[in-house]
């Protein structure tokens, strides 16, 4: 497992990388973010010494199971299942319509679990992210022949 600045570091890359995705990629924004709230959980489980984390599951068993972890499990758990669920049940929309993406992702589970983690680190909580902007229009397809 990487150290707490390395997971630190690509926390802050992943939410870079949010800040660009247009709205209109739900399934994206979701993983996106998912992937930012284990970066910051992992900060903190390598921050408290623990180093038998080596899967999803292991993970989720930590956080689950550990009385310190216990306000980042629910919100954690939820993002995670939402994430796979716009990757494998297609229809992204359908379970985070873009322009409910600020309140149902980010403020609903991605900054609960950051403001949570960064908490029990002694450290400041991130700003919030924009991520609502125009949809890019659907690439024109050329007239039939």
């Amino acid at each position: 497992m990487a150290n707490t600045q390395q997971h630190l570091d690509q926390w802050e890359h992943n939410r870079r990388l949010l800040s660009t995705l247009p709205a209109g990629y739900p399934d994206w924004i979701v993983t996106v973010s998912f992937y930012i709230a284990l970066h910051a959980v992992d900060a903190l489980l390598v921050y408290d010494g623990v180093t038998r984390i080596n899967s999803h599951a292991s993970r989720n068993d930590v956080l689950m199971t550990t009385r310190r972890y216990q306000h980042i499990w629910d919100r954690y758990q939820q993002l995670h299942d939402l994430s796979r669920k716009v990757r494998y049940l297609a229809d992204p929309a359908r379970w985070v319509p873009p322009a409910r993406i600020e309140q149902d992702v980010l403020k609903r589970y991605l900054y609960p679990v950051e403001e949570s983690a960064f908490r029990l680190m002694g450290r400041p909580a991130a700003p919030p992210l924009s991520v609502q902007r125009p949809v890019p229009p659907a690439p024109s397809s050329p007239p039939p022949t």
